[in-house]
């Protein structure tokens, strides 16, 4: 293996390690969603989630309480600016054909992040959340 494939390679695989985890100073928000819903064409089901994104914030992911519920990586299409103060931050749902999907995560003081772009016509709901404490 030359040099420039070995650079190549390891800046490939720093980029993906930064881009995969958690930030250890950003927050995990926690919400009890009390319907089933679909986070990245995956189904959940009502209980207790968190999310939270990756350093680069481009990567938002969601996580259950639930030992067996599983958890999805969702990716942010693009951040959305402060529309208003936020006391405690929010999932907000698109609601299509009678399904509930995870859109965005709004955060008090910081950029939202949107995770999905729903063209036809639908309704939204939002929740609110509490930052889990470190």
């Amino acid at each position: 293996m030359n040099l420039r494939t070995l650079v190549t390679v390891a800046a490939v695989a720093l980029m993906m390690l930064g881009t995969s985890q958690p930030a250890s100073a950003q927050e995990r928000y926690d919400f009890k969603v009390p319907f089933n819903f679909v986070a990245n064409g995956r189904a959940f089901t009502a209980g207790q989630y968190v999310f939270y994104a990756n350093q680069a914030g481009d990567v938002l992911t969601l996580e259950s309480r639930d030992a067996k519920g599983g958890s999805v990586m969702l990716p942010v299409e693009t951040r959305l600016a402060e529309r208003k103060p936020l006391a405690e931050p929010e999932v907000v749902f698109d609601k299509l054909n009678g399904q509930d999907y995870v859109s965005e995560l709004l955060v008090p003081g910081e950029d939202g992040y949107l995770v999905l772009v729903t063209k036809a016509k639908h309704t939204h709901s939002s929740l609110k959340g509490t930052p889990i404490k470190k």
